[in-house]
C-alpha cells in the first residue's frame, strides 16, 4: 500500500512538473499598492473530495476565505464538512480553524493550520458517539495560476500535535491537501 502511495504521488509530481509549460505570469496584483481596498485583498477557495465503494461513501468540502496583509503573507479561515456512510451507519463530522501561509518563493509556500474538527465514531455495539478532537499543522505547498485570478495549489502537512493518534480525527498525521484557490 505506501510503494502505491509512493509511486502515485511521484506521478503526480511528474504530471504537474509538466503543465510547468504552461505557466503565465501573474499580473500585478492590487493589493501591493497602498490604495488597494479590503475586497482586493481578499481570496477565497477550498477543496472537496469524494470517495466510496460497495459499503462505504465519503463526502467533503472545506471552503475557505483568506485576507492577503502583504504579497508573500496571508491568514483566513477554513471550514471543513464530511459526511461519512458505512454499511447501515452514517456520520456527520465538522470543523474548521484558522490558516496562515507565506509565500517563499513564486510558486511555493509554507502553510499551518491549527484546525479543531467535532466527529463520530460507532462503538462495536452500533452506538454512536462523538469526539472532539485537534490537529495544528505545519507543512510546505505549491501554487500553479490556471489563469490570471485562479490557482490550483497542493499541500503536504503534517499534525504537530498528533502523538499517538487517540484523539486525532485522522489515521495518520501526514494529510495531502489539493484545491483552487481564486485571487490568491
Amino acid at each position: 500500500m505506501k510503494i502505491r502511495s509512493v509511486i502515485m504521488g511521484l506521478l503526480l509530481i511528474v504530471g504537474v512538473t509538466a503543465v510547468q509549460a504552461q505557466y503565465r505570469a501573474p499580473k500585478n496584483n492590487s493589493y501591493s499598492k497602498q490604495n488597494s481596498s479590503f475586497a482586493d485583498r481578499l481570496y477565497f477557495g477550498g477543496g472537496g473530495g469524494l470517495s466510496g465503494g460497495n459499503q462505504y461513501l465519503n463526502v467533503s468540502v472545506s471552503p475557505l476565505v483568506g485576507y492577503k496583509f502583504t504579497e508573500s503573507f496571508s491568514s483566513g479561515l477554513q471550514l471543513t464538512y464530511q459526511y461519512v456512510k458505512f454499511a447501515n451507519a452514517s456520520a456527520n463530522n465538522f470543523g474548521g480553524g484558522p490558516f496562515a501561509n507565506y509565500v517563499i518563493a513564486k510558486k511555493f509556500m509554507i502553510y499551518s493550520q491549527y484546525e479543531y474538527m467535532s466527529y463520530e465514531l460507532y462503538n462495536g455495539f452500533g452506538e454512536k458517539f462523538r469526539f472532539n478532537g485537534r490537529s495544528w499543522f505545519a507543512g510546505i505547498g505549491w501554487n500553479s495560476p490556471l489563469n490570471d485570478h485562479v490557482s490550483f495549489q497542493v499541500l503536504a502537512l503534517y499534525d504537530l500535535i498528533y502523538g499517538t493518534g487517540e484523539n486525532s480525527p485522522y489515521s495518520q498525521p501526514w494529510q495531502f491537501r489539493m484545491g483552487i484557490v481564486a485571487g490568491f
